[in-house]
């Protein structure tokens, strides 16, 4: 607000209010990060000691540029991130009703849309999957 921090309670839309199953895997990183987090007046997993405040976009960004440089990967944005995670989702096989939901999208033609290259990359993949079920009947 008018450029300060501030904590707001809740999610900024309805659709970005939602509960995801957490992998084995992410939940022990989770766990592991939490009992090794510094305890900070504002109760918050994201702290900046060194001005005793909130860890801001503008910080987690250049920080996640310097990673992006180091391992000489193109930097495209945290967002990018969030494209990362859908697009091995569906290449694991989940279901893009189940993705809608994980991602926040308010209708399915959302999810559908922003990844139709990913799935369409999938379609040699399905015919294939789909003779071995027609096999099997």
């Amino acid at each position: 607000m008018d450029y300060r921090n501030f904590i707001k309670e809740g999610t900024k839309t309805y659709a970005g209010e939602r509960v995801i199953p957490m992998s084995s895997k992410a939940e022990t990183i989770i766990k592991e990060a939490l009992d090794e987090m510094k305890r900070n007046p504002e109760g918050l997993i994201f702290y900046d000691y060194v001005k005793k405040g909130f860890v801001e976009t503008s910080q987690v960004n250049c920080f996640f540029k310097r990673i992006c440089e180091k391992a000489n990967v193109p930097f495209n944005g945290q967002h990018a991130l969030r494209h990362t995670f859908a697009t091995r989702c569906i290449e694991s096989g989940i279901q893009p009703i189940v993705l809608k939901t994980w991602m926040g999208h308010t209708n399915i033609h959302i999810t559908l849309d922003t990844y139709a290259d990913v799935f369409d990359k999938m379609n040699e993949q399905s015919v294939d999957q789909f003779d071995k079920y027609l096999d099997t009947i």
